[in-house]
């Protein structure tokens, strides 16, 4: 399975895709933020929940600064369930709009009751995607520990992992995957957590 980021040539296929998903969201009782309860829980059925989606990361390293990273999510059949499969980029920290850094391929991971563990192995993050040093790279690997449960517009949970470099050590944190109509929809202040509270302050202006 292969999944590209959108070019401009694809956004009316990409906001007719994300009406349609609009669509199921508003059929669901139960719709909106995924608090991650640790229970076991229904994943959605293959290929209903994808498109272009923002995951936002908020590390104990710089708290309340989340690093983005933009890019399309599917969710393909996998061992009997849905999967997640996600390729994106990271987004700079100036802007929250500019694709910065490789293209970078994380899963299918699948989600057995529900449960998503997806474990990103070693890489760089583009300096310009660092919001405290700016233009300073990071070396990191890391685990999200959530739960990915019906069709919501955002999906939340866990994550803990460790850097190497100028900035070094385990961290921990929060993130969040927040489904959007078009890659240029990244919200003001994106969520990156499970909390009432846990969005990001807008940029200045």
């Amino acid at each position: 399975l292969h999944a590209v980021l959108l070019t401009l040539a694809g956004c009316a296929d990409a906001r007719g895709r994300f009406e349609d998903f609009q669509s199921r969201l508003a059929a669901e009782p139960d719709s909106g933020l995924d608090a991650d309860d640790g229970g076991p829980c229904t994943p959605p059925d293959p290929n209903v929940v994808g498109g272009p989606a923002l995951l936002a990361l908020d590390t104990s390293l710089i708290p309340g600064e989340p690093v983005l990273f933009l890019g399309t999510i599917d969710t393909p059949p996998l061992g009997g369930t849905t999967a997640v499969h996600y390729v994106y980029h990271a987004v700079d920290a100036q802007d929250r709009h500019t694709l910065v850094g490789d293209e970078l391929t994380v899963g299918p991971f699948p989600l057995t009751d529900g449960a998503l563990t997806a474990f990103i192995p070693e890489s760089t993050l583009d300096g310009r995607a660092n919001p405290q040093l700016y233009g300073t790279p990071i070396d990191s690997e890391m685990t999200l520990h959530g739960h990915i449960c019906g069709v919501k517009s955002s999906y939340c949970g866990t994550l803990d992992g460790v850097t190497s470099g100028l900035i070094s050590g385990p961290f921990t944190g929060h993130f969040a995957i927040t489904l959007l109509p078009s890659l240029d929809a990244v919200p003001a202040q994106p969520r990156f957590g499970c909390g009432a509270s846990d969005v990001a302050a807008p940029l200045n202006q």
